[in-house]
């Protein structure tokens, strides 16, 4: 609830600085990308999705100290936007098919959106009521499909994941494939509180161990006989929960197989008897499970680098204007 209100809150203080702004001039001009302009409002909008989920994770004065951060990370995101557009209409000029092609991606989406809500009629309304501009919000579409299509021809192509890589990762990697073992457990705790004496407890709790055994449901023992915290659900305690529980008991049981009852084990509060629910094997997962998603991996990391290097090339021949 106190992020939900600061996230208000915020939302608030954002509209109030794009005002703000609005009355100086939200049109100011930031930065120039080959004659093409970046004005204050680019920049504000770009960063707003930044700021609000940097306002869920930092406290004001931390949020404070991002805002810079922010605001920069957006400028840059802004430049490689407008430098990789830029590059991709070039394209363009000696490819009309493309062109079209293009067009048509964008046509096809605005069409799957109509289709979305019902009608152009209703389409146009929820843009309005976002206040989003349908025309601009073509012109951002089409700008998408170009640098989809740039970064195919100039980064997506170049990279290569060769079987060889794939394995050498999970071989380097092999403890992010692993799972360690865990158990699910029913437990009874008579606790030595809840009798006069400590043998006069542990006589309670062999009591308790022989109905189990002879048939007993141990779910309903423990609702009614059980001292320990989670009594109210028949003792059960699910595998996250067991990370909690007492180390040296869950060691005491851990040789047990699944829907064994163990001995009565006596600890400093009294006595306790276990059920083993469920037990989950340590394991590695198999390189054939996870060969595609370590592909992915390896793609993602390639594309980051190289998509930096082409913007890097790309910028040798951009004059670039802050103000």
């Amino acid at each position: 609830m106190k992020i939900l209100k600061l996230s208000l809150v915020f939302f608030i203080i954002q509209l109030f600085c794009l005002h703000q702004i609005n009355a100086e001039n939200l049109n100011a001009v930031r930065v120039i990308v080959n004659g093409e302009i970046i004005t204050e409002f680019d920049i504000q909008t770009r960063a707003y999705e930044a700021f609000r989920l940097a306002s869920q994770k930092y406290t004001e004065a931390g949020l404070e100290s991002k805002k810079q951060e922010i605001i920069q990370n957006a400028i840059d995101e802004l430049i490689d936007r407008k430098i990789l557009v830029q590059e991709a209409k070039k394209l363009l000029v000696d490819n009309p098919e493309l062109s079209e092609q293009i067009e048509k991606g964008v046509d096809a989406f605005v069409k799957g959106a109509v289709d979305q809500v019902g009608s152009v009629y209703k389409f146009y309304e929820l843009a309005n009521k976002q206040g989003i501009n349908p025309l601009k919000k073509r012109a951002e579409l089409k700008d998408d499909l170009l640098i989809e299509e740039i970064m195919r021809q100039n980064v997506y192509r170049k990279i290569v994941i060769t079987p060889k890589g794939i394995k050498r990762y999970y071989q380097d990697h092999i403890d992010e494939f692993s799972m360690k073992g865990s158990m699910s457990f029913r437990h009874i705790l008579t606790k030595f509180s809840s009798h006069d004496s400590d043998e006069e407890a542990k006589v309670a709790a062999e009591d308790l161990l022989n109905r189990l055994k002879d048939g007993e449901d141990f779910d309903t023992l423990a609702k009614e006989h059980s001292g320990g915290p989670h009594a109210g659900r028949g003792g059960l305690w699910g595998f996250g929960e067991v990370k909690g529980f007492r180390k040296d008991l869950v060691a005491a049981i851990s040789h047990l197989k699944e829907g064994e009852i163990s001995h009565v084990i006596k600890s400093s509060l009294g006595f306790h008897i276990f059920k083993i629910e469920e037990v989950v094997q340590t394991q590695t997962l198999t390189f054939m499970k996870v060969q595609e998603e370590i592909r992915n991996t390896l793609f993602r990391e390639k594309f980051v680098k190289m998509k930096k290097e082409y913007l890097k090339k790309l910028r040798k021949n951009v004059v670039i204007k802050r103000y």
